[in-house]
């Protein structure tokens, strides 16, 4: 496997590579198959990654800034020191089944008719996050932060989240499913 270090990259090798501390500076890699990269310490600016293959890639620290990663199943992903960091990204109709997301945030972003099944989220914050049609089930979201998270909903009875943050605004999103009005 090819190791690329310390760079600034235009483009991705066509062949499984291993990046370490490589910068990706409005890559497109819409829909392409990533089987065996791996990426350390890396930071991805304005790339387009929606609808991309992530089996068996390596994601290990991270960080994806004014991105587009629609429709990716981030469950794909090799979950071995796996730590993502999104910072004003779309992540819309992304799926993350059966993830440890403790080392990931989510910050300034949209993550929009989402799936989130069976994660250990705990104290993962989601930092001015627009959750609209996000779907939760089975998550431990103990002590998860959500005070400024908007268009929360999700099911407590099916979720773990003792000790989590909402803002009065977000903890409506918690009687969602009883189909009550609350006004102020």
């Amino acid at each position: 496997m090819n190791t690329i270090e310390d760079c600034v990259c235009t483009h991705i090798e066509t062949a499984p590579t291993q990046y370490l501390e490589c910068r990706f500076e409005s890559v497109h890699m819409n829909s392409l198959i990533l089987n065996g990269y791996e990426f350390e310490d890396c930071e991805f600016i304005g790339c387009d990654l929606s609808l991309v293959n992530l089996s068996g890639s390596a994601f290990r620290n991270v960080t994806f800034r004014e991105c587009l990663l629609q429709g990716v199943a981030f469950n794909h992903a090799n979950p071995f020191l796996l730590a993502f960091h999104f910072d004003h990204c779309r992540l819309d109709q992304s799926q993350f089944i059966e993830m440890d997301l403790r080392n990931c945030s989510f910050r300034n972003a949209k993550v929009r008719e989402a799936i989130f099944e069976s994660c250990n989220m705990q104290k993962v914050a989601f930092d001015r996050v627009d959750l609209g049609g996000t779907f939760f089930d089975r998550c431990n979201l103990m002590n998860a932060d959500f005070r400024s998270a908007e268009q929360l909903a999700l099911d407590p009875e099916q979720n773990r989240v003792k000790g989590a943050r909402f803002s009065y605004q977000s903890a409506i999103g918690l009687l969602t499913k009883y189909q009550i009005k609350v006004s102020h």
